[in-house]
This record gives C-alpha cells, structure tokens and sequence, in this order.
C-alpha cells in the first residue's frame, strides 16, 4: 500500500499558489504592458502611485502627512485630471486605449478603487 507523501506544507504551497494565481487574475492590466503608449503608460504608473499615498494620508499633520504629501507633490498627483482629459482626446480613436483609459474616474484614479458604499 502506497502512502500519500505529501504532508501539510504542501497543501499550504499549493493553497499559496491558487490564491496567487486568483489575484493575479484580479489585477487590471499592467501599467508596464508594451503594448500600450508610453504617455498612458506613465499615466497609469503616476496614478496607482497616487492612488497608494492618498491611502496613507492620515489627515493628522504628522510627519508621515508631510511625507505623503511631499511624495504626491512629486508624482504631480492634483495634473491627473487635465492629463486623463488630453489622453482622452488624443486617443479618442484607439477603441482599446480609450477603453482602458476610462477605468479611471474623472480624478484621474482607477474607478473601481471607491468605497464599497
């Protein structure tokens, strides 16, 4: 009779690699993706950038407040919005461009990262 070899720490290894693979799969399309032009590229970078020190905002003027808001000074957070109205126009014609492009709210940020109200 053959016993089965493997113990607990390879279900957890493979539990591990299923929810990898299933948040992977959850993730929009990558910012770094070739395929689209540097300017969206660049764009979405900024933004999920953006997106990621607006959630570390404590709104208590502390020290990492100053940090947050440096950093979001820096990636030019508050030109999101006129720069997603020009990527808008210019690729106004590229249905796959312009599909991507509208996952982002007015804002400028990815509009499904809202609040679940």
């Amino acid at each position: 009779m053959q016993t089965n070899r493997r113990g607990p720490g390879s279900r957890l290894a493979l539990l591990f690699a299923a929810l990898v693979i299933q948040v992977a799969s959850a993730l929009p399309a990558s910012a770094g993706n070739a395929d689209w032009p540097r300017p969206v590229t660049k764009f979405i970078e900024r933004s999920e950038n953006c997106l990621h020190f607006a959630g570390e905002f404590g709104g208590d003027g502390s020290a990492r407040d100053v940090e947050v808001n440096r950093r979001m000074d820096e990636l030019r957070c508050n030109a999101l919005p006129r720069e997603l109205k020009t990527l808008r126009k210019r690729y106004r014609n590229d249905p796959r461009i312009s599909e991507r492009l509208g996952a982002f709210d007015e804002d400028g940020m990815p509009a499904d990262a809202g609040t679940d109200d």
